[in-house]
């Protein structure tokens, strides 16, 4: 009978939990998630910890656990991704290890440390003497804590980790910088690194990124690839890991590695599966992080080598054709960063030098070698800047031009007078559209009449991302918005697709980026306008009659046919209602035949000596979104019909297409500030007598050169509600009497 009563207690031994582990017991059991005779049973399983079997098992989740023990013990979760590395120096690794812990953050009289016992009282003792400091306890899974501990203590284990979950790599690198001599706490993530460092560059170059973003974050390192123009977080380093990832990038790239705090830039040369990729390596200091890097991946198997490569529209290809056919004068090609500006420019050398001329570029910097014309590198460091390489170039008796950016006074003047003197020449500008061109060039200095005669066409352009040929469905026509519906007697047929996702894209239902583009011939007619100033809306209507369509409708045009989905192009261009010229104007003071029609006066304002004219149009030009609403409420209150600008362009647009009363202006706004606003305003017949009230934060000579150029009034930010509405009063008054 004795012998019964020990194999029971033996077995009741077994099923028991561990005696530290009791107290996790009790608390799960008094929660009702789980019996204390099912936690025996797991406790013999080979885990660590009964808190670690429960969750192998799949018994019970992280989360589970950690929300009962919260309530039971009144302990915060610990923010894991929060930790301060500093704080690591406090508790030293032996210590972490040992009772499994991870230091959060700290002050002169507190130690916030993550624990996965919050009822150990030796712990705190412990951490007390240790770190001098007070101790507070948070809750974390044990498993999340361990491997927060590799991360911050061994971050070559994570490294590692991430490198054999990637692809087999295979980088090779060309005429590579021998390695300079680490620090001693550098020595241990250097191999590690390399490793890392080959495998992030190939995988990215598998996965047809055009840029690699490494981070540095509070509270880790992150790496995005830029595919097909958006931007995807792929992995994660620890913190500590960011400063050996930059040291090796910028060996690769033969940077200096002793100077963090100056921006650098630099390229090398690999071998990727054997192919050659070119890679463009730019880092930049971040403030109390470290520095940023950006990898530009340079494919030449991506570039496309000529017009008909960038598949255009049959209109579109005609019109740039046409452009190209010039021999004198510029071609220009606008948009912002990324939007394939440089792969045009290429294209149209191409097709340009198989005739007999000769070719030179400046670039900054050469991304493509291009066989069979002179590239030239600028190099402003040693003064080699676009202007002076420009002026080099054109006594090299050069046919065509290509000038990577105008983006100076300098350049626009010379690349204007080389235009002027029988060369053709190519280049770029970062506006919106194709008519702000040349506003952008009259900013930069050059006379309206020299844009006039020497532009000859400007593009416009975007990339779109294309929807999978694997995965994207066809929606019907009655699914697009209303104003995205071809117009009647449209010919093509229309087969509008949207994204699903798939294995072959990635999930995100689109694979490689096409163009769309906005072309603007420059006739005789179109060159008029610009030489008097005409707003860009009115030369975008006079070139429609030779071909023109807008980036919306070119936009359009590859929706309806199934090359992208509206959601996409919505995404890059914005919102259709909105967009300038997404169709035909439909205002006959905007048609080419009506172009320069004077508008009748329809002043419906009644003017009263106490209350003002009441009902007369204002609008409220300001790039603050508050501040224009907090203006308009203002005046609606004394019956004022109020419009909104949110920035210079936009002011001047409204002006130009529709009857008003008074302009209120900011003077700090983007693309034209408020004194190009009111030199414009004063500079034209139709527009010269608008009354315009300066409201702004300005002081000092603001108001006397906003005076100078017209204004009725200066009005500094804050106003009050009273003065505003009595200075606009006043001035309607006066315009009235006048």
């Amino acid at each position: 009978m004795k012998g019964s009563i020990d194999k029971a207690d033996a077995a009741s031994a077994r099923t028991a939990p561990a005696p530290r582990d009791l107290w996790l017991a009790q608390a799960l059991a008094d929660a009702g998630l789980v019996s204390v005779s099912r936690i025996g049973q797991l406790a013999g399983s080979g885990a660590s910890s009964i808190w670690e079997a429960l969750v192998r098992q799949e018994v019970l989740s992280d989360e589970q656990i950690l929300e009962a023990l919260t309530q039971r013990f009144k302990v915060p979760p610990a923010d894991l991704g929060a930790v301060d590395p500093r704080v690591v120096t406090l508790l030293p690794e032996s210590v972490a290890r040992k009772y499994r812990i991870v230091a959060l953050g700290a002050d002169d009289r507190t130690i916030r440390i993550a624990t996965s016992d919050p009822r150990d009282v030796s712990l705190e003792q412990t951490l007390a003497f240790v770190t001098g400091r007070a101790v507070s306890l948070c809750l974390a899974a044990p498993s999340a804590i361990a491997a927060k501990v590799e991360e911050l203590y061994r971050p070559e284990t994570t490294i590692n980790r991430l490198v054999d979950g990637l692809d087999p790599v295979s980088v090779e690198t060309i005429d590579e910088m021998p390695p300079l001599a680490a620090g001693p706490e550098q020595t241990t993530l250097e191999a590690p690194m390399a490793r890392l460092v080959d495998a992030m560059i190939s995988d990215g170059v598998r996965e047809r990124a055009s840029d690699i973003h490494c981070e540095p974050l509070s509270e880790c390192t992150s790496i995005r690839y830029r595919i097909d123009g958006v931007l995807k977080e792929v992995m994660r380093l620890p913190a500590s890991a960011g400063p050996a990832l930059v040291r090796r990038v910028k060996i690769l790239a033969k940077l200096d590695v002793t100077d963090p705090l100056r921006p650098h830039d630099g390229r090398c040369a690999i071998k990727v599966d054997g192919h050659p990729i070119d890679l463009r390596v730019s880092t930049a200091p971040v403030a109390r992080r470290g520095e940023k890097v950006v990898i530009r991946i340079l494919d030449k198997a991506n570039l496309r080598a000529s017009i008909p490569d960038l598949e255009l529209e049959e209109g579109e290809e005609r019109l740039l054709h046409q452009a190209l056919g010039h021999r004198e004068g510029i071609i220009l090609v606008t948009g912002p960063t990324g939007s394939g500006k440089t792969t045009t420019l290429y294209a149209a050398i191409n097709q340009l030098k198989a005739e007999p001329v000769n070719i030179v570029t400046v670039e900054d910097p050469v991304e493509y070698d291009v066989p069979g014309i002179s590239q030239l590198q600028v190099n402003e460091a040693q003064g080699f800047t676009f202007a002076t390489a420009l002026r080099s170039v054109l006594r090299q008796d050069p046919d065509i031009v290509l000038v990577g950016e105008i983006r100076d006074v300098e350049t626009a003047g010379i690349a204007v007078q080389a235009g002027l003197s029988g060369h053709l020449v190519l280049s770029t500008l970062h506006t919106n559209d194709a008519a702000s061109a040349m506003v952008r060039l009259n900013d930069l200095g050059v006379d309206r009449f020299k844009i006039a005669s020497v532009v000859k066409a400007v593009a416009a352009q975007r990339l779109v991302r294309r929807l999978c040929a694997a995965c994207a469905v066809e929606v019907g026509i009655e699914e697009l918005p209303e104003a995205a519906r071809p117009p009647a007697g449209h010919r093509r047929p229309v087969t509008p697709r949207r994204a699903v996702g798939c294995k072959a894209c990635g999930g995100t239902g689109y694979r490689g980026r096409t163009m769309v583009i906005e072309v603007l011939p420059v006739d005789e007619k179109v060159a008029e306008l610009i030489s008097t100033g005409a707003l860009p809306e009115r030369i975008l209507g006079a070139a429609r009659r030779l071909g023109l369509h807008s980036l919306w409708e070119s936009g359009l045009a590859r929706v309806w046919s199934g090359v992208t989905s509206f959601e996409e192009a919505t995404r890059v261009l914005g919102d259709l209602e909105h967009a300038p010229g997404a169709h035909p104007p439909a205002n006959p003071a905007l048609t080419p035949d009506t172009a320069g029609a004077t508008p009748t006066p329809d002043r419906r304002a009644s003017v009263d000596g106490s209350a003002g004219p009441r009902g007369s149009r204002v609008l409220v030009a300001d790039d603050d979104r508050q501040m224009r609403r907090l203006v308009r409420v203002i005046l609606e209150r004394e019956g004022f019909e109020v419009i909104e600008a949110a920035d210079g362009l936009d002011a001047l647009d409204a002006v130009e297409t529709g009857h008003l009363d008074l302009m209120i202006l900011d003077l700090d706004m983007p693309r034209l500030d408020g004194m190009g606003v009111l030199q414009e305003l004063r500079a034209r017949l139709l527009t010269a007598s608008v009354p315009v009230i300066v409201l702004t934060a300005r002081t000092g000579e603001s108001e006397v050169q906003v005076l100078d150029l017209g204004a009725q009034d200066f009005l500094t930010k804050p106003v009050q509600p009273p003065s505003l509405q009595a200075r606009v009063r006043a001035v309607l008054r006066r315009t009235a009497i006048g």
